[in-house]
């Protein structure tokens, strides 16, 4: 494979509400708020009319790079239940491989629970579930072996059994010519675990994807270019987004990016533009695209996604894609 990503299996269920709503359920509008089962359950009765498809993080990034044209799956932990079929048909219907054996039983697939608001912005409340089982053994050596990168999501370091995960991801890359990459989340997962990371970055992680809040977090007063090979660190590519002011991708050449966005047609929903930027800088460089090339991609990507409501693929995304950018 391509790209192989390893994250939080998650059903996003996409629902419009206002400010007032957000305010009743004393929601902090923009953020991500865990939920148990019940709380899940009483929310998505309220919500009416949904869209569910399959999301977290890495999925969204690896469903992106798919749809590119990269050869990518996925691993990831569902419950066998009517969301957990909804999640597997999801992500194959976009090229994904995806063939992680099921949770029987409880606890019920990881949902997130997505309220997109007239101006665009999503608040999100998420019920983990059957994605917490995720271990080790759900690792195949050789597939993790045989990608060119195996993308870790930063949220899979909240538990001790998902760490293991990431011991055996590390381990597996480290015995052939497979990349880690890395991705932090949020800048709250970065504060939790910030030497941790910090550990992975100076040992293991060769490609980190995050955006500017989360790269503060983990640097501090440390410049960026700490995290570099040569420079303290391992990385070999660091790409740092900054929103509406585009990403700036450092290389442990000394080299340093600047790539600029591509506004979208309309802003229908933020989720996952990150996520789709990342899958598509993945793609340009599992293609052996120069930086400024790949983060083009990532960000017309990205500029598709938001125009939409949720983080899938758009229809016929690659082409969209390479109407814009030549030598995809």
């Amino acid at each position: 494979m391509d790209v192989l990503g390893i994250g939080n299996a998650i059903v996003d269920v996409l629902f419009r509400t206002d400010d007032d709503t957000i305010r009743a359920h004393e929601l902090p509008k923009g953020g991500m708020t865990l939920i148990d089962e019940a709380q899940a359950e009483k929310l998505y009765t309220e919500a009416g009319d949904t869209t569910e498809r399959s999301g977290g993080s890495v999925a969204n990034t690896i469903a992106i790079a798919a749809a590119l044209g990269a050869d990518a799956g996925y691993v990831g932990k569902v419950s066998d239940d009517r969301l957990g079929t909804s999640f597997t048909e999801s992500i194959r219907s976009h090229g994904v491989h995806f063939t992680t054996p099921a949770l029987s039983g409880s606890p019920a697939t990881a949902r997130c629970l997505v309220m997109v608001t007239p101006d665009g912005e999503r608040t999100m409340s998420t019920f983990l579930g059957a994605c917490t089982a995720l271990g080790p053994d759900d690792i195949e050596q050789d597939d993790v072996a045989g990608s060119r990168v195996s993308l870790i999501e930063g949220y899979l370091a909240d538990t001790e059994q998902a760490r293991a995960t990431i011991g055996k991801v590390v381990d597996a890359a480290s015995k052939s010519e497979a990349r880690v990459g890395l991705t932090l989340s949020d800048a709250g997962c970065v504060e939790r675990h910030r030497e941790y990371f910090r550990e992975l970055l100076r040992e293991n992680v060769e490609i980190l994807i995050a955006d500017e809040d989360e790269v503060a977090a983990l640097v501090g007063s440390e410049e960026i270019t700490s995290l570099l090979r040569g420079h303290g660190g391992n990385a070999e590519v660091v790409v740092v987004t900054h929103g509406p002011k585009g990403s700036t991708v450092y290389d442990a050449d000394g080299s340093v990016e600047q790539v600029g966005v591509r506004d979208a047609d309309e802003l229908v929903d933020t989720t996952g533009a990150g996520d789709a930027y990342a899958g598509g800088f993945l793609y340009g460089w599992t293609r052996g695209l120069d930086h400024a090339t790949s983060g083009r991609i990532g960000a017309v990507a990205a500029s598709h996604v938001v125009a939409q409501l949720g983080a899938q693929p758009p229809q016929d995304l690659r082409a969209k894609v390479a109407a814009e950018v030549s030598g995809i």
